[in-house]
């Protein structure tokens, strides 16, 4: 509401002062400042809702990042409040909050920025020591933390893959002897040592990505040269951050066992359920809002399809994701 406000804030006070009666509502600079810090102060949790809330997308390597907003804006605040005390009971109550979940970032979190190329182990550790100091909370050894959680899971999944090395280049003089084939396994371990290590290392040490990519295209590319990592990244960005999505089933239920429905086994009712589930994936149309004349609201919590019923513009499924973009919003 405030950043459709703020806008319009000369006119509202030309408004209000053309009116006698109405002189006595208008908001001083000071108050206008103040829905200013608030509609900024917002605009981080509601950002982070409908990023994180998307059900076509990855959404694991982002929390980290929009964590790290709500953070700032935190800091941003406490600066404020030396000089507008307005916002400090609020601002208190919710940094509680927050740090009651949020204290700890949770590793697999960590990991999943990690693996996106444009932060890497390099920039995930600076972003989370810039965290705790937003918050005020003690500084630890966090490049420590993050190389062995890394590591730790790189190895485990290493651990179970099975790549294809390349073959050992010893002279075939001495294979046929005991002493030659100890030698042979040996030099195996070792290659597959010196190659599971290279490829972290690689993938570390190589170059950031500046551009936007498609995170998911990112791994399949490079599948064959970074197998284990591809996979790791398959495994983590498959778990979706929210739980809209899964809760967004219960929704489109109550859509179908209706009080003219209420008789509907549950080998049916399964069945109806899946099957718009499905239909409505293909269309990559599960969120929408049935009755929207002029747009198509995402909202989470329907389940229920439909189509834009607009002369001005068609309707497209890839925009399915930002409906908070649209001006009738």
């Amino acid at each position: 509401m405030f950043h459709r406000v703020l806008p319009y804030k000369d006119v509202i006070d030309n408004m209000l002062k053309s009116n006698s009666d109405s002189i006595q509502l208008m908001l001083s600079t000071g108050e206008w400042q103040q829905l200013q810090h608030v509609k900024d102060f917002l605009k981080a949790f509601f950002d982070a809702t409908v990023k994180l809330s998307c059900s076509y997308t990855p959404s694991a390597h982002e929390l980290l990042q929009h964590l790290f907003a709500i953070s700032k804006v935190y800091r941003d605040i406490r600066e404020l409040e030396n000089r507008d005390e307005t916002l400090a009971p609020i601002v208190k109550a919710m940094t509680t909050k927050f740090l009651k979940y949020w204290d700890d970032v949770p590793l697999v979190t960590i990991i999943a920025n990690c693996l996106d190329p444009h932060w890497k182990v390099k920039y995930t550790v600076k972003m989370m020591q810039k965290y705790k100091e937003n918050l005020g909370l003690p500084a630890q050894n966090e490049e420590g933390r993050v190389n062995y959680a890394l590591e730790t899971m790189f190895n485990l999944y290493n651990s179970r893959i099975n790549v294809v090395r390349p073959a050992s280049t010893r002279s075939s003089a001495g294979s046929g002897s005991h002493h030659g084939l100890l030698d042979d396994l040996r030099d195996e371990d070792d290659l597959d040592e010196n190659a599971s290590m290279n490829e972290l290392k690689s993938y570390n040490l190589g170059m950031v990505e500046k551009h936007p990519v498609d995170i998911l295209d990112y791994w399949k590319r490079h599948s064959s040269a970074s197998p284990t990592l591809a996979m790791m990244a398959r495994d983590i960005f498959a778990v979706p951050v929210s739980t809209v999505p899964s809760e967004s089933c219960f929704s489109s239920a109550n859509r179908i066992l209706t009080d003219k429905r209420s008789k509907l086994g549950p080998n049916i009712f399964e069945k109806l359920v899946c099957m718009k589930d499905w239909i409505d994936a293909e269309n990559r149309t599960q969120h929408f809002v049935p009755g929207e004349t002029s747009s198509c609201v995402e909202t989470q919590g329907s389940g229920t399809a439909t189509e834009a019923e607009s002369d001005d513009e068609e309707y497209d499924p890839k925009d399915t994701e930002l409906w908070y973009l649209r001006n009738n919003y």
